[in-house]
């Protein structure tokens, strides 16, 4: 960790040179935020919400464009100074001495120190040393009063306590309510806390632009607990403008918990809106569509999107684009999948071009512009080399295929998508496997399962259980593929479509063929096989086993299931399916030579 702390804070060191003073800060500021908070479990996203707060507050304040993009990195790194705090000071869980208090006040300071004397960072610097100042010169670590105290670290300072109040925290125990911070604040305003943001915090609060916050941070690491905030929002909401991104935000939620139907109503609300979200909202049902089996709503969207392109924002194209790509990889269409991959590889492209375009602008402002788009723009950016990946490995281009899994890895490392990381991670041992190297397949299937653990997802769980039991399968360890078989079937209700539930059944005959079974498993398959509760690209697989299971009594018969499932392989363009099974074939044909 300490290495990794000073790597990332000498990189920190501003240079003159603008574009590169950006990009320095932009790659490791969230990194840098995230390290703080890891130090104390107790702490964890503190840096963001603050953040998430101070802006909401900015904005109702009016700030100019360059004052929030101060703010919003002041903020965000307020308490980097507490990489140079002792942990045994920081996570103390009793009162401290004068000394360690002492210690704990000097963060502020130690903040400007680990990040320089750059002159384009002065404003940012005052923000951060002066955000546990009272008005009352109560506080640290200048004792500053009133107006002596900058007001962008008033605003931090506000932000700061309400999370800090409303968190768990070591030294104590239990937390504060919401409305009982909100009391304490305001029953100091005017004596710790500047009255006009107080007011401002206040007005925000009651209408639910906090618990929105809170929602903007869990979102992609809790979905439930953000759908939760985001109820919250939409019940105190009073204006037009935050009910349509609310709603859409449960929408979206909703999707990602597996549960188009309720996000389609929330979705549809938001359109009415016909506000600047519309366009994100139209790309969203119709992902809520394809999640219920309609797949042609995704082409549909296209054409609707394409027919207003002049007045679509970049990202949003980009977000058609890609659900085209999806579109083409379900129908099996790899011609015009790759067509599609070249389209949003250039897209990815003018984005950055676009970026370049700010090497004039103030370096802040450009700092935030980035952070602003990042978030969105990286997430679906890591989506899209997902479902590269996903078609490059059914084309049998493992190169490719491991080349885009490891941009998206990254790239979801860097944004947080800790669920996407893990279904990355799944797709990645997957290619692993079915090219037969299997020492790096069983690596990365475990760091999936461990993700999966750390992330309480059942579901993806599932998944690399089932995963794990293939690659020790096909690496004989058959005790060890029953062990984690057996996990999954543990599991199996967990399961969210169809084609996922019979993976299970799937992997289990292959190992019960193995342990010399095949008459069971011959009687399993036959009970299933003219089902239509599965895809066709299953029909494939369970038509595989069934001829697998065939040899040893049968092999005209198992041939001929063979030749069943290669057709099916060939018709969705399956290559490492298809020539497993050419291979399997060959060796029929060279018992009877």
């Amino acid at each position: 960790m300490e290495d990794r702390e000073k790597q990332i804070v000498d990189n920190l060191r501003i240079k003159d040179d603008l574009n590169t003073a950006r990009e320095l800060f932009f790659i490791n500021t969230q990194m840098l935020s995230e390290i703080v908070d890891a130090k104390d479990p107790y702490t964890e996203g503190h840096s963001e919400r603050v953040r998430l707060f101070s802006v909401e507050i900015g904005k109702d304040l009016k700030l100019s464009k360059k004052d929030l993009a101060i703010l919003s990195l002041a903020a965000k790194l307020h308490d980097i100074g507490k990489l140079k705090i002792p942990d045994n000071i920081l996570k103390k869980p009793g009162p401290l001495s004068p000394a360690e208090r002492n210690e704990i006040e000097r963060h502020s300071i130690y903040s400007e120190q680990l990040l320089g004397k750059h002159p384009a960072l002065e404003p940012v610097l005052s923000a951060i040393r002066s955000h546990h100042e009272r008005l009352s010169g109560q506080g640290y670590p200048d004792k500053l009063e009133g107006e002596m105290i900058p007001f962008l670290s008033k605003i931090i300072t506000v932000s700061d306590v309400f999370d800090a109040m409303t968190s768990h925290r070591v030294y104590r125990k239990g937390v504060y309510t919401d409305e009982e911070t909100v009391s304490y604040i305001e029953k100091n305003s005017g004596i710790f806390f500047d009255g006009i943001i107080v007011k401002s915090f206040v007005k925000l609060f009651k209408r639910g632009v906090f618990d929105f916050c809170n929602g903007e941070y869990l979102r992609r690491l809790y979905p439930q607990k953000a759908y939760e905030y985001y109820i919250k929002a939409l019940s105190k909401c009073k204006t037009d403008k935050w009910k349509e991104v609310i709603l859409f935000r449960l929408g979206n939620i909703l999707n990602a918990l597996w549960k188009p139907i309720e996000a389609i109503s929330y979705l549809e609300k938001a359109l009415s809106y016909k506000g600047e979200y519309r366009y994100r909202i139209m790309n969203e049902i119709a992902f809520s569509n394809y999640y219920m089996g309609n797949i042609n709503a995704l082409y549909k969207n296209f054409i609707n999107i394409k027919k207003e392109e002049a007045n679509v924002p970049l990202i949003e194209i980009i977000r058609t684009y890609f659900s085209l790509l999806l579109y083409y990889s379900r129908k099996y269409d790899f011609d015009k999948a790759y067509s599609i991959v070249n389209d949003l590889e250039m897209m990815f492209e003018e984005v950055k071009r676009g970026e370049y375009l700010l090497a004039n602008e103030d370096l802040l402002v450009g700092i935030e512009k980035k952070r602003l788009m990042f978030d969105d723009f990286i997430y679906l950016q890591s989506k899209s080399y997902n479902m590269m990946a996903d078609i490059m490995r059914n084309q049998g281009e493992f190169k490719k295929a491991h080349r885009y899994y490891n941009l998206s890895i990254g790239l979801k490392t860097i944004s947080g998508d800790i669920l996407g990381r893990a279904m990355t991670l799944y797709g990645s041992a997957l290619a692993y496997l079915q090219e037969g190297n299997l020492k790096k397949a069983k690596i990365v299937a475990l760091n999936c399962l461990s993700s999966n653990y750390e992330n309480i997802d059942k579901y993806g769980i599932y998944l690399a259980n089932i995963l794990i039991a293939d690659i020790y399968r096909e690496m004989n360890q058959l005790d060890k593929a029953i062990f984690f078989l057996i996990k999954a079937k543990e599991l199996i209700k967990f399961t969210k479509k169809n084609d996922d539930y019979y993976k299970y059944y799937i992997s289990n005959w292959l190992y019960m063929i193995k342990t010399g079974k095949e008459i069971d498993v011959i009687k399993g398959i036959e009970k299933v096989i003219d089902s239509e509760d599965y895809s066709i690209i299953v029909k494939g697989d369970v038509l595989y086993c069934y001829a697998m299971a065939l040899e040893s009594f049968d092999m005209v018969d198992a041939k001929e299931k063979y030749k069943k499932s290669l057709e099916i392989y060939r018709q969705l363009n399956q290559i490492p399916n298809i020539k497993k099974i050419e291979n399997r074939l060959k060796f029929i044909k060279s018992l009877k030579d």
